[in-house]
């Protein structure tokens, strides 16, 4: 398997995503807890319908993989490869409308992930790494090489967002 069909397959996948999201989940919903009294931790059906979506995509191109999502639990556990599904990461910025969650992917080969996406639908923008030393992001249909620093020490660090 190369990485570069992987990559390539989320990339559309991100895409795809972003276009369900605004077709089909850009509308009222209820959140419920998922957690204990003290533990609030919400769910929505917007949740389900983005691991039902992202399952469906990735059976439909690579049907012997292994899915392990948030909602739905693991499907064949055999596959030396796997995907890992966390269909929206930061539920609670979804319930209040705070466009920070996001679609997480990533690809693993025996257990080690090797790519992984970051989508936001809202920002209709994504990150995805092709290697270990190649990581892009995607605004809208521009691409961006990133980078990482070559600093030691966190505290000289300059951080900002985009």
């Amino acid at each position: 398997m190369k990485n570069k069909d992987i990559y390539n397959f989320l990339i559309t996948l991100a895409r795809d995503l972003n276009k369900f999201y605004k077709l089909k989940l850009n509308k009222k919903f209820k959140a419920k807890n998922k957690g204990s009294d003290s533990n609030y931790d919400p769910v929505t059906i917007a949740d389900k319908k983005f691991e039902k979506f992202i399952r469906s995509k990735i059976s439909k191109k690579f049907p012997k993989h292994s899915i392990i999502g948030e909602e739905f639990g693991s499907k064949n556990k055999n596959s030396e490869y796997s995907w890992v599904i966390d269909p929206i990461d930061g539920t609670r910025s979804f319930v209040i409308g705070y466009p920070s969650w996001s679609n997480l992917i990533a690809f693993c080969y025996k257990d080690k992930p090797i790519i992984g996406l970051a989508n936001f639908p809202i920002l209709n923008k994504f990150y995805i790494n092709l290697d270990r030393k190649s990581a892009f992001v995607f605004n809208g249909n521009k691409k961006k090489k990133l980078r990482c620093s070559n600093l030691k020490k966190f505290k000289h660090a300059k951080i900002s967002g985009d």
